[in-house]
C-alpha cells in the first residue's frame, strides 16, 4: 500500500508539473515555466528550437509575446516511473492568437510532449522534452461585431464587474492564490 500511495503521489507531482507548463505559458511567466524543467533540463520542438530550456524559453518569450491570447492544454497524460526517473507522454493542445498587417489569425495544433522526468531532491521536473506535432490549422479570425440585436445571451447581471485576464501576473489568478496563501479566505 505505501509503495501505491508513493507512485500516486509521484504521477500527480508529474501531472501537475505538466498543467504548470501550461500556465506559466498563458501567463507569460517565465519563472513558472522554467520551474517545469531540471537546471540544465532540454527541449526538442525541432523544427522551431532544439536546446535548453533556458535557450527554448528565452527564444520564445518575444515570439509569443507579439500574440494577444495563447491557450495550452495537456491531457491523455500516460506515466511509467522506475525509481527517480520517469517517461510521460501528454497530448497537447494549442490556440495561438497572431495579429498581422493583413489581420489576426489564429494557428491551432495539437501534438504530443514525450518528457523524460527526473526527481531530484524530492522535486519531480522535466530532464529532457521532446515535442511531436500531428495536426497544425491555421485561420483568418473574422472580426465580431461590437453588439448583437438581438443579444446572443442576456446578462443576469449587467452591472456586474468581470474577474481580469492577462497575460502576465495582472490576471486575476495570482490574486487569488496570493489571498488563499496569506490566509484571507476565513
Amino acid at each position: 500500500m505505501e509503495q501505491a500511495l508513493k507512485q500516486l503521489l509521484d504521477k500527480q507531482a508529474i501531472t501537475e508539473t505538466l498543467w504548470r507548463y501550461c500556465r506559466g505559458m498563458d501567463r507569460m511567466d517565465k519563472e513558472i515555466t522554467l520551474s517545469c524543467w531540471h537546471p540544465g533540463g532540454t527541449d526538442d520542438h525541432a523544427p522551431v528550437f532544439k536546446g535548453t530550456a533556458e535557450g527554448f524559453i528565452e527564444w520564445l518569450w518575444p515570439v509569443h509575446a507579439e500574440m494577444t491570447a495563447t491557450r495550452h492544454f495537456v491531457s491523455n497524460i500516460s506515466i511509467e516511473l522506475n525509481g527517480d526517473h520517469a517517461a510521460s507522454e501528454s497530448y497537447w493542445h494549442v490556440q495561438l492568437r497572431i495579429p498581422r498587417s493583413d489581420g489576426i489569425y489564429d494557428l491551432i495544433g495539437d501534438g504530443r510532449y514525450l518528457d523524460h522526468f527526473e526527481q531530484i531532491d524530492g522535486v519531480w521536473a522535466i530532464r529532457h522534452r521532446t515535442s511531436i506535432g500531428c495536426m497544425t490549422r491555421v485561420s483568418k479570425v473574422d472580426p465580431a461585431p461590437e453588439t448583437f440585436d438581438p443579444p446572443l445571451i442576456i446578462p443576469n447581471n449587467p452591472e456586474s464587474q468581470t474577474a481580469h485576464w492577462a497575460r502576465d501576473k495582472s490576471d486575476f489568478s495570482y490574486s487569488l492564490f496570493a489571498e488563499i496563501m496569506a490566509g484571507k479566505n476565513q
